[in-house]
């Protein structure tokens, strides 16, 4: 495709100090998150008016994954109380950000900025914003992007060629072995439709056009399918069930129980709209509930196998004997290994120690009891020669009964010892869990929270 001079002196250029901290910015995510990936981004033209608008709500580290991931300059759009602190506001005002106060009078002046720079042919980011309202009803998520396309189309009556492009991000964070972000650019939106059709009225075009963009929003190319979405309302509501039967047993005399607990349609709504707009997000929480579940199972089978272990481990008394000859009997038991290493090493070699070899068992015995007898032999010449005949004697004495022993701590560790062990990590990993539990409903209600903002229900 030729490219005419006229439009090479249109296209704005990118600055040498936003590419120098474009540069330090995928330096850090390089190091952090190793890449980022853009796809479906043959779709967005590299010069002209664009709009990019974010499915979910700011957060300065999302500017930053967008101005690391594109090659053209961007200029997002975000609340000033996101720049707080001294690097932030170097880098936003380095990167271009244009900042604005949702309850001050900054948000007109961030309009006129913006519509200035898709004027130039820049690219604008808008993000999903709960709380630009006008007359004290809730905004629809996608109606500061439809508002500042088509006021910076009116501008230019309807010729300027803008088109909104729907931004999904999916990065869930939470996940220790995260490689990589990823971001999908969807098809266009090109508000001259919306803007030929509205005879002037703008805020009536920007909400006609804002419920088509949250329309495109819920067809997110990173959604979780309906199956999965099922799965993890049953495993959340599981895991309140839980939290509710431990807060409710620790209160004297409360007897409701949690058996007709069920969740309620708010949380199932607020799942499917995390799917729609910011499903990274709600994969990173499935991920931490699934971590819960599985140290949960862990510490149940842990459990199980502490409750199977017999009457014995009932007992004060043979809990203390049996803590004192694990205890004392380690060094007579690696005295006891040291000295059978030799035995244990050609038994294995000679495939002595299979339990199903194939060989006739007598002869299996047998075979076995002549390599023990040539080592013990073997060892007490060797002992006899370096410590003399005295020496000797008292060592041959200590082998049989060294590895008599040996055979029972063996026995102990795996009948006894490993139970009491596990009984006495029982109550540690138990408040673990109660740890990760909280953990993981603090993560869930700070998500939730953010939900209900965009309703713009007070909590």
């Amino acid at each position: 495709m030729q490219v005419s001079s006229h439009e090479l002196e249109d296209r704005p250029a990118v600055g040498r100090g936003y590419k120098l901290l474009r540069g330090l910015v995928r330096l850090w995510f390089r190091l952090v998150f190793r890449r980022i990936r853009l796809l479906h981004a043959e779709v967005l033209p590299r010069f002209g008016a664009a709009m990019l608008a974010v499915s979910h709500p700011a957060s300065f580290r999302d500017a930053l994954i967008l101005v690391a991931a594109f090659e053209r300059q961007i200029h997002c759009l975000l609340n000033r109380k996101l720049f707080r602190g001294a690097l932030r506001g170097w880098l936003a005002r380095g990167l271009g950000m244009i900042p604005y106060e949702p309850e001050g009078d900054t948000w007109s002046a961030a309009v006129e900025a913006a519509c200035g720079l898709l004027g130039k042919g820049e690219a604008v980011v808008v993000f999903a914003e709960p709380h630009l309202v006008a007359g004290g009803e809730p905004a629809p998520l996608t109606l500061a992007a439809s508002t500042i396309a088509l006021e910076a189309e009116s501008r230019h009556s309807g010729q300027l060629g803008l088109a909104i492009f729907p931004l999904y991000l999916f990065l869930p964070l939470a996940r220790p072995k995260t490689k990589e972000l990823l971001l999908y650019v969807e098809a266009p939106i090109f508000p001259q439709e919306h803007l030929a059709a509205g005879r002037g009225d703008i805020p009536a075009q920007a909400r006609k056009m804002a419920t088509t963009l949250l329309a495109s929003f819920r067809q997110n190319a990173f959604r979780l399918q309906p199956r999965d979405i099922q799965a993890f309302l049953a495993d959340l509501e599981e895991v309140l069930r839980l939290d509710l039967e431990e807060d409710w047993a620790g209160r004297p005399n409360w007897k409701q129980k949690v058996e007709g607990f069920t969740l309620s349609q708010f949380i199932a709504a607020w799942v499917e709209q995390m799917n729609s707009l910011n499903p990274g997000r709600l994969v990173a929480l499935r991920d931490y509930l699934n971590s819960y579940r599985e140290e949960r199972r862990r510490w149940s089978l842990r459990q199980l196998e502490v409750e199977a272990a017999g009457k014995w481990l009932r007992s004060p008394l043979r809990r203390v004997w049996c803590w004192v000859e694990s205890s004392v009997g380690l060094p007579l038991a690696a005295y006891g290994l040291l000295n059978h290493l030799l035995v244990w090493v050609l038994l294995f070699w000679g495939g002595l120690l299979k339990k199903e070899s194939g060989r006739d068992q007598r002869l299996t015995w047998l075979l076995r009891a002549l390599v023990v007898l040539v080592c013990y032999a073997a060892q007490v010449l060797l002992c006899a020669h370096w410590l003399g005949r005295a020496a000797a004697g008292y060592y041959a004495l200590t082998l049989p009964l060294a590895g008599a022993y040996l055979w029972r701590y063996k026995w102990l560790l795996r009948r006894r010892t490993r139970f009491l062990l596990l009984s006495a990590g029982l109550s540690r990993k138990a408040g673990q869990l109660g740890r990760l539990r909280k953990a993981f409903l603090e993560e869930l209600n700070a998500a939730r929270d953010v939900y209900v903002e965009t309703l713009g229900i007070p909590r």
